[in-house]
């Protein structure tokens, strides 16, 4: 060494060290690390098991300290991006001293990095890693709305990475796609509660339109017709997609078409005729291809739809009519037709019925809480048609179907055929009266009372002559041109055709000389014309040269913007491409009138509302005149370098998410001005139209800068540019990036004074959004997260539909509350003691009153959140009403409950705010003022997927909003001041059959060895059941200590459920099931049974509390005197102090057997807890008084009501009051027994007490906000628990299947009539046993041949005199329903020649309950069709059919013989 130890303790700062050895052999702290430091670490892979995060070793880098956010890469991996990103944990030292840095395995196989390897670790700053968007994917299961926030909610302040699987409730519930920081993906991020969640469902209902037109049958201009594309390219193409990311879609493909009729041909073409605005007649007609499938093979699909295509014309035009008229005929209402008659016209593409298709596909979403799929997330809905976007729509129509997207939160994908029109698209146009501005309050005014839209109601009464032509833009579709050209090659000089004219396009050049008459204008054709003299040429003659001042009035400047001036063509040397915006920066624009101008062209710029396409744009927050330039510059270099058609030209302008506010006002907002407040709006300009407009006579329109679109030049140079370009439309399309405008820069006065959002030019649009529409259109606010065109293929929304995320950061001003929002409020008090709520999980705390007040109402707060996102969820791109987002007053959630005592809710026309105030809970509710909408009357004719032809449809269309629904009811029941679900709530409801299967059961053994049939052990499966619902039985800590529920029990039988209710004995079991208590001991009960004689036993079994001694019957054996093994179990355990559990109890009763106290009835069984019956032996045995094994009425008129072949019954006067059967029990039950859920997961349970194992055996379940998971988990568990007893759990319809079309219009039943109707036989009632329903006797065995077993009885075939009560049946049954034993089909039966209905059982689906889960080939819907064809050939056969009836009839017994009359 250089130096002496005496200098080495001398400092840098002239303080001398301690010369102790401690202090010599201290190590000097290292430096702390700073952002960018990285060094390269040796890599360790660890199992999960051992922990789930990075374990680094602090001595291998000094300076690094806990907190620090590195990234660590694998300095081999090919991919420079792969980073993952953690938090440095505490030094709690390492057990292993060689170990630098372990990485899990699951994160070590997704980056690349290997065991023993190297990888670079480098410190970070936090900021820069946060998340702006996190796309999760999911399949095979239904998450609500409160699901996902309470997953994010779990995320927040973790460090997540692509493809992580997130587990929820102790399974894995999504996988993560994508993570975007600033627009770009990236690998790792840290997620916050700023950040967006994205759900996109992989296992959703999709219903794709088809419009069949006049144009589908049009060429294109690449030769292809329109119907070929749709075949050969999109639905191909679209297939090949969902294959690749291995969706499982349940499907629904229906063909969608208009015919106008002349007024001649309205009596042939009689029907549900309606007529337009213009008073033209019409029909609209649907046939349905696919039905709720899910089909993974789509060729044979594709050839279906193909042959439906060319039949499609001649079925609605010519053979429905002729087959009409021929049925009318037959029954005498008009003579036959002398000739068949070819009559209607198919409407063009803008006259289809566009939003009657969406409203129909509405309906079944808009109930989704009925018949609630647990393995189905999300709808969405596609339209292709060969139109260019413009359709004419009514005008009450439009209204009403808007509000039900905004409901609904869905977005219809319109998918054009056709290359992109020179106008706006999508467009609707529709007749209605010029809104007038109402004289309000000072102060008051809404946005929406100068809207021709929701402005002005149009009565029916309306005068037609006042009505006016509007065009308006929806801002719930997003528009896709598919232009693909399947056969021609790609040339740079093709010419492509912009404007359409069929006519000549079908016209043979041989048969007319076209040519000669074609006025040729242009320059002399000398030399090759270039294309850039070409394109001169057309801007020269077709460009609209106008002079336009900015001074002038508000009229002009709506509807002419700068871009237009003719001195246009002095800012470029360049022809420019036609677009569909003006995309002129107002600082590149020469002022017209000096500075001046211009200066008040830039102070009336500050005053415009943010539109949505403006500040959904990115931009920097700097913009010079001198980058202007330069991109100006660039764009001419590459025009020149790459013509512009070469490109398509028609792309929107790219708009991506917004992130601050500081973006969003960083450019001007608009090219053209505003009026000030105190200024009138306007009338609009108007297109002229025609009384009649058709495609040959719509007014044309100057070709120019269109908005909404680039030219290939200012995408990719000047992308920066983009904030300051204009948009002319009110929203476009919703969920193509686009952003709703924040409020950073926007006063409400100033917002209110803007032009209304409607148009009357589809040309010339609007300047910007009005603020109403804005705000309407911020639930699709963050819904794609990164900036895409607006005519763009977006696959991502068409392969997995997205759910709307549930936070939004506008929130209306005071002002706006008070001017346009009616207000509601109420409160409740918060009392712990009384508080007994299900729904919601009691706190754990302890401290004073007022503090245990308080964490009771931030629990009670936390399930009035829960309850309403659930509410909002509509599972539907998804969610099919997901209309809510959730924020509080600071912060947008999630984040925990407790860090606020404010909650706010925003829905589509209400604001809630949830507040607690010491010692109540408030909720207000601000509702906008907005005319209601009118329901739709709608009459159709529908082909269904099994049918034989069109059917007659009437329906309605009504808007099911939650602005009167019963929220207050719903936040007592969250706190437990009621109990009860009630049918406003709109509470989740699925139905479960229990299905003895055709296999015999697995098992053949009881509990004790017994040797069972196959009837005992289904009935012992049963029991299983009843021990299931148990244990899961929910009580308060309190109930469960004072007050424990009796086990549930079931009443088995071998009766119907129409004879059940006529059994005396049964019925009284059920009397004590109703009037049963607690099962524990009597409080003053000292009897032992081991101390008593058997004589004593037998004496106290026959007391009035003792032991049921009945008549009781099975299978039509009589058993007299005789009592029921379990009821002998329970009178053991309740009376008896020695006997303490039911399997105690068993045990004594095998002993009393063995010592003969009684035996078993029929000698097979010891004795066993359950439906055995035994009777006492010899001297212990008590004959009882001998009671009928029916029970009688009064009078005979419930047998004559009973048996319909009897005399009919006489008409009595005096009515007697109907005896009340409920035989349905109600219990709540807890599905989350291991308490994996951070929240109470409750569910009402409603199930039969009666049960006969030759039929079903229901159940239902019903809930509000329950995690779906919880549910799934218990159901499957169920199922295993009684398959190995010959027993299927299927889920099953809440309603008849008649009434299934109520809800779908497009799924019906198929009809299965009988060739030869059923035999009378004249004394049917008495050659068949007691209590067989003979008005179907014939029907009901036919069906058991096919393997139908009893679903649920038919109303009318219960006695009168009984008033049957079923908890989970809100209507009653018109016809007997039966199920197939494989759960895959339905029939209801009507009887005579009308037979059957037959419904496909479309809740069965791979992987759903009963669909056979270890064989993932089973095809339910095949086996389904298997079993309707065999019956409908067997039902259309009258041989075989006549041949069946001869053999039930050879198995009837003979009649009894009448006893001779009595002779005294």
């Amino acid at each position: 060494m250089t130096t002496s130890r005496a200098e080495s303790q001398v400092s840098q700062y002239g303080r001398r060290r301690s010369n102790t050895a401690q202090s010599i052999l201290r190590p000097i702290p290292a430096a702390p690390l700073k952002i960018g430091d990285s060094k390269v670490l040796n890599s360790w892979v660890h199992d999960v098991k051992d922990s789930t995060t990075v374990i680094l070793n602090h001595t291998y880098w000094p300076g690094v300290a806990e907190g620090d956010l590195l990234r660590v890469q694998s300095t081999t991996s090919d991919n420079p991006e792969a980073t993952y990103l953690f938090l440095v944990p505490k030094d709690d030292g390492c057990a292993k001293p060689q170990l630098q840095v372990s990485i899990p395995k699951p994160i070590a196989d997704a980056f690349g990095m290997k065991n023993n390897g190297e990888v670079l670790v480098t410190k970070v700053e936090k900021g820069s890693c946060c998340a702006d968007y996190v796309e999760f994917v999911f399949q095979e299961t239904y998450l609500g709305r409160n699901d996902m926030w309470r997953i994010g909610e779990h995320l927040v302040g973790q460090y997540v990475y692509v493809d992580e699987e997130i587990s929820f409730v102790g399974s894995v519930a999504a996988k993560i796609q994508n993570i975007f920081i600033g627009g770009k993906k990236v690998h790792s991020a840290c997620i916050t509660s700023a950040t967006k969640a994205i759900y996109r469902s992989q296992s959703a209902k999709v219903t794709i339109f088809i419009q069949v037109c006049r144009e589908l049958w049009e060429f294109a201009g690449d030769g292809e017709r329109y119907n070929e594309k749709i075949v050969h390219s999109f639905l191909p193409a679209l297939f090949s997609k969902w294959k690749e990311a291995g969706t499982n879609h349940t499907v629904t493909i229906v063909l969608v078409s208009r015919v106008y009729y002349e007024e001649n041909e309205i009596d042939y073409a009689a029907g549900p005729l309606r007529r337009d605005d213009r008073g033209n007649w019409y029909k609209d007609f649907f046939k349905v291809i696919t039905d709720l499938q899910i089909i993974h093979e789509w060729k044979p699909t594709l050839v279906s739809l193909k042959n439906s295509f060319w039949d499609f014309q001649r079925d609605i035009l010519l053979t429905h009519h002729y087959h009409r008229t021929t049925q009318e005929s037959a029954i005498g209402e008009r003579s036959a037709p002398s000739q068949v008659r070819l009559v209607g016209r198919l409407s063009y593409a803008y006259e289809g019925p566009i939003l009657e298709a969406l409203n129909f596909s509405l309906n079944p979403t808009e109930t989704h809480y009925i018949d609630r799929s647990l393995s189905l997330t999300g709808a969405t809905t596609l339209l292709i048609s060969p139109g260019t976007g413009y359709f004419r729509v009514n005008k009450q129509l439009l209204r009403l179907t808007t509000m039900r997207m905004l409901d609904q939160g869905f977005v219809l994908h319109l998918i054009l055929l056709t290359k992109p029109p020179l106008h706006q698209t999508p467009v609707f146009s529709f007749q209605g009266l010029e809104p007038i501005p109402k004289p309000e309050l000072e102060g008051k005014f809404d946005p929406l009372a100068l809207d021709p839209l929701w402005g002005r109601d149009d009565l029916p009464n309306s005068d037609e002559r006042k009505k006016k032509t509007f065009w308006w833009e929806p801002f719930w579709v997003s528009t896709i041109f598919w232009d693909k050209q399947m056969d021609l090659p790609f040339r740079t000089d093709r010419f492509i055709a912009r404007a359409k004219m069929h006519e000549i396009q079908m016209l043979g050049l041989l048969e007319h000389d076209v040519l000669s008459s074609i006025e040729k204008t242009g320059p002399s054709i000398q030399a090759p014309l270039t294309k850039e003299d070409a394109d001169k040429f057309d801007m020269d003659l077709f460009s609209l040269k106008i002079t336009h001042k900015f001074k002038q009035s508000n009229r002009d400047s709506a509807s002419l913007t700068p871009s237009y001036r003719a001195g246009s063509e002095k800012r470029t040397a360049r022809i420019e491409t036609i677009e569909e915006s003006p995309r002129r920066i107002m600082k590149e624009l020469p002022p017209e009138d000096g500075p001046a101008d211009a200066l008040h062209m830039k102070a009336k710029t500050k005053e415009l509302s943010t539109s949505p396409s403006q500040s959904s744009i990115r931009s920097s927050s700097t913009s010079s005149k001198s980058k202007g330039t330069s991109a100006t510059k660039n764009a001419s270099l590459a025009s020149k370098l790459a013509p512009a058609w070469l490109f398509n030209p028609f792309r929107s302008a790219p708009s991506e998410p917004q992130t601050t506010q500081v973006f969003a006002s960083a450019s001007p907002r608009s090219t053209t001005p505003v009026p000030p407040p105190t200024q009138a709006p306007s009338s609009p300009i108007r297109m002229p139209t025609h009384a009649k407009p058709t495609v040959a006579t719509v007014a044309p329109v100057a070709i120019k800068k269109i908005q909404a679109l680039l030219t290939f030049e200012e995408e990719t140079v000047v992308p920066h540019r983009a904030a300051s370009f204009i948009r002319r439309s009110p929203m476009g399309t919703p969920n193509v990036g686009l952003t709703p405008p924040q409020r950073g820069s926007t006063t409400l006065s100033h917002s209110f004074s803007s032009p209304p959002s409607h148009f009357t030019n589809p040309s010339q649009l609007q300047p910007s959004m009005s603020y109403a529409h804005a705000a309407m259109a911020r639930r699709w606010q963050h819904i794609l997260p990164q900036a895409l065109y607006k005519h763009d293929m977006k696959w991502k929304t068409l392969i997995t539909p997205g759910c709307l995320p549930l936070t939004v950061e506008h929130f209306p001003s005071v002002a706006e509350l008070e001017s346009t929002y009616d207000v509601f409020s109420y409160d409740f008090v918060v009392d712990p003691s009384e508080m007994r709520s299900f729904l919601v999980k009691p706190p754990v705390v302890k401290g004073t009153s007022d503090e245990v007040r308080r964490a009771w109402a931030l629990v009670v707060m936390r399930g009035m959140a829960a309850v309403r996102l659930a509410q909002d969820s509509r599972g539907k791109p998804t969610y099919k009403r997901s209309k809510s987002f959730l924020g509080t007053e600071e912060d947008s959630l999630p984040k925990p409950i407790g860090a606020s005592d404010v909650l706010k809710f925003t829905m589509t026309n209400q604001i809630h705010r949830i507040s607690y105030t010491g010692d109540s809970i408030q909720v207000r509710r601000y509702v906008r003022r907005v005319s209601p909408t009118r329901p739709f009357e709608y009459q159709c004719l529908i082909w269904p997927k099994l049918g034989v032809g069109y059917t007659k449809l009437s329906t309605t269309f009504v808007s099911q909003g939650l602005e009167n629904y019963g929220w207050n009811r719903l936040d007592m029941l969250v706190a437990g001041y009621e109990h009860n679900f009630n049918e406003s709530l709109r509470y989740w409801r699925t139905r479960f059959i229990v299905i003895p299967t055709a296999e015999s059961p697995a098992v053949n053994t009881g509990p004790s060895g017994e040797k069972l049939n196959d009837e005992e052990i289904r009935i012992l499966g049963i029991e299983k059941l009843a021990e299931q619902f148990t244990k899961l039985r929910w009580q308060t800590a309190e109930e469960r200590v004072n007050h424990p529920a009796p086990p549930v029990r079931f009443l088995p039988t071998t009766l119907d459920p129409v004879a059940s209710v006529m059994d005396e004995s049964l019925m009284d079991q059920l009397d004590k099931i109703h009037e049963q208590g607690p099962l524990r001991k009597k409080t003053k009960s000292e009897r032992e049974i081991a101390e008593m004689p058997l004589a004593v036993i037998a004496k106290a079994m026959r007391e009035d509390d003792g032991v049921p001694i009945k008549n009781y019957q099975w299978h039509h054996n009589q058993y007299p005197n005789s009592f029921i093994g379990a009821d002998f179990v329970s009178w053991l355990v309740r009376e008896f102090r020695d006997v303490s559990s039911r399997s105690q109890a068993a045990e004594w009763g095998v002993k009393l057997q063995k010592q003969g106290l009684f035996e078993h009835c029929r000698g097979y069984h010891n004795f066993l807890d359950g439906h055995y019956f035994y009777r006492l032996k010899g001297e212990y045995s008590v004959p009882m008084t001998p009671k009928g094994w029916f029970r009688r009425y009064a009078d005979d008129s419930a047998r004559e009501s009973y048996y319909p072949s009897n005399v009919a019954r006489p008409k009595v006067s005096t009515r007697r009051p109907k005896k009340r059967l409920i035989l349905s029990q109600t219990m709540v039950i807890d599905v989350d027994p291991n308490k994996r859920s951070d929240q109470a997961e409750s569910v009402v349970l409603d199930h039969d007490i009666i049960h006969n194992p030759a039929t079903v055996f229901h159940f239902e379940l019903q809930w509000i906000g329950t995690t779906a998971r919880c549910i799934e988990d218990q159901l499957r568990s169920w199922n295993r628990t009684i398959e190995r007893y010959g027993l299927k759990l299927v889920e099953a319809y809440v309603t008849q299947i008649s009434d299934i079309r109520n809800r779908n219009a497009f799924q019906s039943c198929y009809p299965l009539r009988l060739s030869v109707p059923p035999p009378f036989v004249v004394d049917l009632d008495r050659r068949v046993p007691e209590g067989t329903i003979v008005s179907k006797y014939f029907e009901y065995a036919l069906l058991r041949k096919f393997g139908f077993v009893l679903d649920v009885e038919a109303s009318d075939l219960y006695p009168e005199q009984v008033d049957v009560i079923y908890s989970y049946r809100r209507s009653p049954y018109k016809y007997s329903q039966f199920v197939h034993r494989s759960g895959v089909a339905f029939i209801q039966v009507i009887g005579g020649t009308q037979g059957f209905l037959f419904l496909t059982n479309r809740l069965m689906g791979p992987g759903r309950m009963g669909s056979g889960l270890k064989n993932k080939d089973y095809k339910p819907g095949a086996a389904a069709e298997e079993i309707r064809r065999q019956m409908n050939d067997f039902c259309s056969n009258p041989s075989v059919l006549s041949e069946f009836y001869d053999k039930q009839l050879e198995l009837l017994p003979q009649a009894p013989e009448e006893p001779p009359s009595l002779v005294i």
